[in-house]
């Protein structure tokens, strides 16, 4: 299904955090699909050179820096992305932090405080900023993504965790809000582990820190990639998608994962 050739032609595509990791990625895919391109990251200089990288590769793209934790800024980027391209057909809140690796009484309320800030306020500040000109228009897809925790809490994770389940009973909730539209797709990616910088980032406090070690064995079972999110991504965004709401779309579904498990057990007892 994912390997059928799919074109975004004629479409423009808004991307939170788009200067590195998954959402870069995503901007190159859909890039490459034909659709025109806003890239976004809270750094300046990073969506520049995002940018230039986009127009080298012949993809027609802008950007513009944007804090997704303040409303004001994610209003600009649709006013910005309306002023460049006169259209916004997808939008993808992607722009995520982890936090600090810590149990949850440990990590300062003001760093807990900023991964809500970001991961859900920021999702929930560019569904409220994009989706009015969706329903309004009849068409658009609204892609969130959601991460580690958004099925069961992950240890030391807590703020993280919190915040990508947040993501999904938000989307859940817009989808069945307004179901009615038919055109306007409200959708959830779940991309899995993937190895970014913001997972190699990762820095541990207390006991957790103690635990740190054993994430490139995770990685190495659980670990998905950029591209395969990028081409799920893609998919979503394509006509293949039309008419389907509230939907979560896994990169490593349960029966996946399952089986990634059984084969590293299998291999280690081969040893």
């Amino acid at each position: 299904m994912l390997r059928k050739t799919m074109t975004l032609e004629g479409q423009v595509a808004v991307i939170t955090g788009s200067s590195r990791g998954i959402g870069r990625a995503i901007a190159e895919r859909f890039g490459a699909a034909g659709a025109r391109v806003v890239v976004s990251s809270s750094q300046p200089q990073a969506v520049e050179t995002t940018v230039q990288a986009l127009l080298a590769r012949g993809v027609v793209a802008t950007g513009i820096s944007c804090d997704v934790g303040e409303r004001t800024q994610v209003e600009a980027l649709m006013a910005y992305a309306l002023d460049s391209f006169k259209q916004v057909d997808i939008w993808v809140n992607n722009a995520g932090i982890s936090g600090t690796f810590g149990c949850a009484i440990d990590v300062p309320p003001d760093e807990w405080e900023q991964v809500i800030r970001t991961n859900l306020l920021g999702t929930y500040y560019g569904s409220r900023t994009v989706l009015p000109y969706m329903l309004k228009r009849g068409y658009g897809k609204l892609i969130n993504v959601t991460g580690g925790g958004y099925r069961r809490a992950q240890r030391y994770l807590g703020a993280y965790s919190a915040s990508k389940a947040g993501i999904v009973r938000l989307s859940e909730a817009l989808a069945r809000e307004h179901a009615e539209i038919k055109g306007v797709s409200i959708n959830v990616l779940a991309p899995g582990i993937v190895p970014t910088d913001m997972t190699k980032e990762l820095v541990g406090i207390g006991p957790a820190a103690q635990v740190l070690w054993a994430f490139p064995k995770i990685m190495q079972v659980f670990g998905t990639t950029s591209a395969e999110t990028a081409e799920l991504a893609l998919y979503m965004a394509s006509a293949a998608t039309n008419g389907v709401s509230g939907k979560i779309f896994e990169v490593m579904p349960r029966h996946r994962s399952l089986w990634r498990v059984a084969r590293s057990v299998f291999r280690r007892d081969r040893l």
